[in-house]
């Protein structure tokens, strides 16, 4: 499993199944996965930086986190019900 999809499996482990198999299959399924991946490394560095910037940085990330997220369970829910 690609280092970047393996944060989606950490977020949604009951879900790995459906989540590696759609990621084999449908190449913006994967490239969700990998964008949220690399939110998260960004947001954690982020985090661990101590400067003011960072603060509003880190907010703007997790904003994109929970959009990516809700994307990514529709994508599964749509495959799910073989949309």
């Amino acid at each position: 499993m690609l280092d970047k999809l393996r944060h989606v499996v950490e977020r949604f482990p009951d879900l790995e199944g459906m989540i590696k198999q759609q990621c084999a299959d449908n190449r913006f399924f994967r490239s969700l996965c990998e964008d949220y991946g690399e939110a998260i490394e960004v947001l954690r560095g982020w985090e661990a930086s101590s400067s003011g910037r960072g603060l509003k940085r880190t907010d703007a990330c997790r904003a994109l986190i929970a959009d990516l997220e809700q994307e990514i369970l529709l994508e599964l829910q749509n495959r799910n019900d073989g949309v």
